[in-house]
């Protein structure tokens, strides 16, 4: 099986001293995942208009908001670039190791130029001007987006002042969070976010390394008992394989009030494939089909 290789190849990676370089050209010249395709990079821009739009809906700010914070803002800042670009004036992102490269932050700031007009369409707002040259250090990206990168740093427990934030929030990162340090990560963010502001999360819980190897279903790390999926998983490719009332609970426990959510649940054919599959013990039983077969979450919170 590919995923099988892939799994070893990033395990491997993760016990190197250049693992991490490694894994990121493992990814461009080989997965050909970096960097993000126009569609994704359409995509994450998307996400953002969403994050405004719910800042927009459940926060109490008359002219939208104005700092954000960012948790696993990645290696090409896609999220915080369109952020940038939809108006936000300040922001904090922070990585727990130094992930960011320069020149896919270049690529993507290209590719999102080269899109304005979609773009604005899509936001229904006129798009920032861009700097002519992309930032290639972290003085640049501060003086010149406004966006403070902070690597490596602890979501957990940033240092930051609390209640500083208008929007606090991350896109694809909390399926990568072992679950021990989740509720201390979720409470970090009930702690910055200002009484009117919000929190957002989106979240994949999908197998991931089903896009890399179609045999395999978004299921398939759900048959895998703990032993297995231990040797299997990677701290360059981590997924803790939550479902979503784990999710839910841990929000709830951080003292996040839940707003709005929007679930990819399971099709027809989904629910069909989860009731034949050979769940491993820690999911057999666990959860309702529906639960478990849950593949993404967009959900937004205020601080109670």
């Amino acid at each position: 099986m590919k995923w099988l290789a892939k799994a070893g190849l990033q395990k491997v990676f993760s016990c190197l001293p250049m693992g991490q370089r490694l894994n990121y050209l493992f990814q461009r010249y080989v997965t050909h995942g970096l960097p993000r395709s126009a569609e994704l990079m359409k995509e994450y821009f998307s996400n953002a208009v969403q994050y405004l739009h719910a800042a927009g809906l459940w926060g109490d700010l008359p002219d939208g908001p104005r700092r954000a914070y960012e948790f696993g803002a990645g290696q090409d800042l896609a999220t915080a670039l369109s952020l940038y670009a939809l108006g936000i004036e300040r922001q904090v992102l922070v990585d727990l190791r130094p992930l960011a490269q320069w020149n896919l932050l270049a690529q993507a700031m290209a590719e999102l130029k080269a899109q304005t007009p979609r773009l604005a369409a899509l936001a229904g707002r006129e798009l920032r001007p861009w700097p002519e040259l992309a930032p290639s250090d972290t003085a640049r990206l501060e003086r010149e987006l406004g966006i403070t990168y902070r690597a490596p740093g602890d979501a957990r427990a940033t240092g930051l002042e609390s209640g500083s934030f208008d929007l606090v929030s991350s896109s694809h990162v909390l399926e990568h969070i072992p679950a021990r340090d989740l509720p201390a990560v979720m409470a970090e963010c009930r702690r910055l976010v200002s009484p009117q502001g919000v929190v957002c999360h989106l979240w994949n819980m999908q197998d991931h390394y089903a896009d890399f190897d179609p045999s395999i279903s978004v299921y398939n790390f759900l048959t895998l008992g703990k032993a297995s999926w231990v040797l299997a998983n990677s701290r360059l490719h981590y997924q803790n394989r939550l479902r979503l009332p784990d999710y839910l609970d841990m929000f709830e426990g951080a003292g996040l009030r839940l707003v709005y959510q929007q679930v990819w649940w399971p099709s027809h054919e989904d629910m069909d494939r989860l009731a034949r599959l050979p769940l491993a013990k820690d999911f057999a039983g666990r959860y309702s089909l529906r639960d478990l077969g849950a593949r993404m979450a967009l959900a937004v919170f205020k601080a109670d």
